[in-house]
């Protein structure tokens, strides 16, 4: 009688499978196919891949958070996992982008074939952008992570706080803010901030700005309706309200940050 490799609990003769761990009996050395598949079934695997939760985070907002805090633990990606994995796409992004935009800035700055009004532009506006954004630009290049980490506890926080006599302790409303503010990231690193660099629009731009920050408080009504299951028209107004009162308190922390960062340096 053979032993599992991986907690060594008694096979049975003609087993596959670990009736412990499900591990499979017979195991070979590892390849690169072993690693590939295993990476490609992480990410697609039919009932719980990353892409799924995408469609589903996109077509079923925070129905996915309800149902997997009531239960269904094995229909979607990992909260953790998602927001982790975002989380590292979202600094690595801002990494690109800011490398990207220094290089078109030293361009035109370098560019001696460049009309006077050009130049008179981009010394009213980007240059003077430029500086204005430029310690908030250091303060997020060197704490981004931590920002984004912490934005998902402190916000989740918050709203516990608010619905203290909720269905739902804070760990569930943490849960549902990985899901949430994952997805709203993952907006915000893929599809916005590229269409700014695209269009040599600078992210500081109020107006911008604005229009991001109007999507994350039209998804956050939507998410924390769905989330929180009281379809009634009194649901919409307070998921409304809570978007409302996230972002503003997410703003203010955050100016907070900076504004002592700035004190410090």
């Amino acid at each position: 009688m053979n032993n599992c490799l991986n907690c060594n609990h008694p096979l049975l003769e003609g087993q596959h499978f670990c009736s412990n761990c499900g591990q499979k009996a017979a195991l070979k050395r590892l390849n690169l196919h072993d690693i590939w598949h295993d990476v490609v079934h992480y990410f697609t695997h039919a009932d719980k891949g990353i892409f799924q939760l995408l469609r589903a985070l996109i077509t079923k907002t925070g129905t996915v958070a309800r149902e997997f805090v009531t239960g269904k633990r094995k229909k979607y990606f990992p909260p953790l996992n998602f927001f982790l994995i975002v989380a590292a796409l979202y600094v690595f992004m801002n990494s690109v982008l800011s490398y990207s935009n220094t290089a078109i800035r030293q361009g035109n700055k370098s560019n001696s074939y460049t009309t006077q009004q050009s130049k008179t532009t981009i010394s009213a506006e980007q240059q003077n952008m430029a500086r204005k954004m430029a310690p908030i630009n250091r303060f997020f290049a060197k704490y981004s992570n931590f920002v984004a980490m912490f934005a998902a506890p402190f916000i989740s926080l918050l709203i516990w706080l608010v619905y203290l006599k909720g269905p739902y302790n804070f760990t569930e409303h943490l849960v549902a803010n990985l899901y949430l503010i994952g997805f709203t990231n993952l907006v915000r690193c893929m599809i916005y901030s590229p269409i700014l660099a695209l269009l040599h629009i600078h992210p500081g731009l109020k107006s911008a700005s604005y229009i991001f920050v109007l999507f994350e408080i039209l998804y956050r009504t939507i998410f924390y309706y769905h989330f929180m299951g009281e379809f009634t028209t009194r649901g919409k107004v307070k998921s409304f309200g809570l978007a409302i009162l996230t972002a503003m308190a997410w703003w203010l922390l955050i100016s907070g940050f900076i504004f002592v960062y700035l004190m410090m340096n």
